[in-house]
Protein backbone atom coordinates (compact mmCIF):
# COMPACT_ATOMS: atom_id res chain seq x y z
CA UNK A 1 0.00 0.00 0.00
CA UNK A 2 1.30 3.43 -0.89
CA UNK A 3 1.53 5.60 2.20
CA UNK A 4 1.45 9.35 1.99
CA UNK A 5 3.25 11.40 4.59
CA UNK A 6 0.62 13.93 5.69
CA UNK A 7 3.09 16.49 7.01
CA UNK A 8 4.53 16.86 3.52
CA UNK A 9 1.18 17.46 1.86
CA UNK A 10 -0.03 20.97 1.18
CA UNK A 11 -3.32 22.25 2.52
CA UNK A 12 -4.86 21.84 -0.96
CA UNK A 13 -3.64 18.24 -1.20
CA UNK A 14 -5.03 17.40 2.24
CA UNK A 15 -8.37 18.97 1.32
CA UNK A 16 -8.45 17.02 -1.95
CA UNK A 17 -7.89 13.75 -0.11
CA UNK A 18 -10.62 14.52 2.43
CA UNK A 19 -13.05 15.44 -0.34
CA UNK A 20 -12.36 12.23 -2.25
CA UNK A 21 -12.50 9.97 0.77
CA UNK A 22 -15.67 11.56 2.05
CA UNK A 23 -17.34 11.23 -1.38
CA UNK A 24 -16.55 7.51 -1.52
CA UNK A 25 -17.76 7.04 2.06
CA UNK A 26 -21.03 8.87 1.38
CA UNK A 27 -21.63 6.85 -1.79
CA UNK A 28 -21.04 3.64 0.17
CA UNK A 29 -23.97 4.68 2.38
CA UNK A 30 -26.28 4.92 -0.64
CA UNK A 31 -26.42 8.71 -0.51
CA UNK A 32 -26.94 10.45 -3.85
CA UNK A 33 -26.83 14.08 -2.69
CA UNK A 34 -26.57 16.34 0.34
CA UNK A 35 -27.90 19.80 0.97
CA UNK A 36 -25.68 22.69 -0.01
CA UNK A 37 -26.93 24.71 2.98
CA UNK A 38 -23.65 26.09 4.34
CA UNK A 39 -24.67 26.17 8.01
CA UNK A 40 -26.02 22.60 7.95
CA UNK A 41 -23.02 21.17 6.11
CA UNK A 42 -20.49 22.94 8.33
CA UNK A 43 -22.26 21.93 11.56
CA UNK A 44 -22.51 18.27 10.50
CA UNK A 45 -18.87 18.17 9.34
CA UNK A 46 -17.51 19.83 12.48
CA UNK A 47 -19.20 17.21 14.67
CA UNK A 48 -18.10 14.30 12.46
CA UNK A 49 -14.52 15.59 12.11
CA UNK A 50 -14.13 16.20 15.84
CA UNK A 51 -14.70 12.51 16.62
CA UNK A 52 -13.05 10.95 13.54
CA UNK A 53 -10.00 8.78 14.21
CA UNK A 54 -8.25 9.87 10.99
CA UNK A 55 -8.35 13.63 11.46
CA UNK A 56 -4.82 13.92 12.89
CA UNK A 57 -3.49 12.82 9.48
CA UNK A 58 -4.90 16.04 7.98
CA UNK A 59 -3.69 18.84 10.26
CA UNK A 60 -4.37 21.57 7.71
CA UNK A 61 -8.08 20.74 7.31
CA UNK A 62 -9.99 23.06 9.59
CA UNK A 63 -13.33 22.26 11.19
CA UNK A 64 -13.88 24.80 13.93
CA UNK A 65 -16.70 27.26 14.50
CA UNK A 66 -14.35 30.09 13.47
CA UNK A 67 -13.32 28.40 10.21
CA UNK A 68 -14.60 25.26 8.59
CA UNK A 69 -13.11 24.14 5.27
CA UNK A 70 -15.78 21.63 4.19
CA UNK A 71 -17.84 23.91 1.93
CA UNK A 72 -14.71 24.93 0.03
CA UNK A 73 -13.60 21.30 -0.16
CA UNK A 74 -16.92 20.21 -1.64
CA UNK A 75 -17.27 23.24 -3.92
CA UNK A 76 -13.76 22.97 -5.44
CA UNK A 77 -13.65 19.18 -5.56
CA UNK A 78 -14.59 18.67 -9.22
CA UNK A 79 -11.93 21.16 -10.37
CA UNK A 80 -8.96 19.61 -8.57
CA UNK A 81 -6.04 18.42 -10.69
CA UNK A 82 -4.43 15.02 -10.63
CA UNK A 83 -5.77 11.50 -10.57
CA UNK A 84 -8.92 11.36 -8.53
CA UNK A 85 -11.13 8.52 -7.42
CA UNK A 86 -14.19 10.55 -6.55
CA UNK A 87 -15.34 14.15 -6.40
CA UNK A 88 -18.28 16.40 -5.56
CA UNK A 89 -20.31 18.57 -7.87
CA UNK A 90 -22.56 21.42 -6.90
CA UNK A 91 -26.00 20.97 -8.42
CA UNK A 92 -28.25 23.82 -7.33
CA UNK A 93 -29.32 23.20 -3.75
CA UNK A 94 -27.24 20.00 -3.44
CA UNK A 95 -23.72 18.62 -3.34
CA UNK A 96 -23.54 15.42 -5.36
CA UNK A 97 -20.80 12.82 -4.79
CA UNK A 98 -19.60 10.90 -7.84
CA UNK A 99 -16.99 8.34 -8.76
CA UNK A 100 -14.56 9.29 -11.51
CA UNK A 101 -14.63 5.80 -13.03
CA UNK A 102 -17.39 3.32 -13.67
CA UNK A 103 -16.49 1.18 -10.65
CA UNK A 104 -18.55 -0.45 -7.95
CA UNK A 105 -18.19 1.67 -4.82
CA UNK A 106 -16.32 -1.18 -3.08
CA UNK A 107 -13.60 -1.05 -5.74
CA UNK A 108 -13.38 2.70 -5.31
CA UNK A 109 -13.04 2.01 -1.57
CA UNK A 110 -10.08 -0.28 -2.27
CA UNK A 111 -8.52 2.42 -4.45
CA UNK A 112 -9.09 5.02 -1.71
CA UNK A 113 -7.26 2.82 0.78
CA UNK A 114 -4.36 2.24 -1.61
CA UNK A 115 -4.02 5.75 -3.00
CA UNK A 116 -4.97 7.94 -0.05
CA UNK A 117 -3.46 5.91 2.76
CA UNK A 118 -6.60 5.95 4.91
CA UNK A 119 -8.80 2.88 5.02
CA UNK A 120 -12.14 2.65 3.28
CA UNK A 121 -13.71 1.76 6.64
CA UNK A 122 -12.39 5.01 8.15
CA UNK A 123 -13.89 7.08 5.32
CA UNK A 124 -17.23 5.29 5.72
CA UNK A 125 -17.11 6.01 9.45
CA UNK A 126 -16.53 9.73 8.76
CA UNK A 127 -19.34 9.71 6.18
CA UNK A 128 -21.75 8.01 8.61
CA UNK A 129 -21.14 10.66 11.25
CA UNK A 130 -21.35 13.47 8.68
CA UNK A 131 -24.64 12.26 7.18
CA UNK A 132 -26.08 11.58 10.65
CA UNK A 133 -25.51 15.25 11.47
CA UNK A 134 -27.80 16.33 8.64
CA UNK A 135 -31.58 16.28 8.72
CA UNK A 136 -33.53 13.66 6.77
CA UNK A 137 -34.71 16.40 4.41
CA UNK A 138 -31.07 17.36 3.74
CA UNK A 139 -29.97 13.93 2.46
CA UNK A 140 -31.15 12.25 -0.76
CA UNK A 141 -30.64 8.50 -0.74
CA UNK A 142 -30.79 6.05 -3.63
CA UNK A 143 -33.80 3.81 -3.97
Amino acid sequence: MRRMVRGELSKAQQQKIVGEGLAVGVLALGVEALTSNKASVEFAFRRAWRDWSGRAQFPQVRAEASRCDIVGILHRSANRRGPVIAHWTSDGPEYVPALCFDWPVEEAGDAVTEELGVSYAQWVHLAEAFVAGLGDDEVRRSG
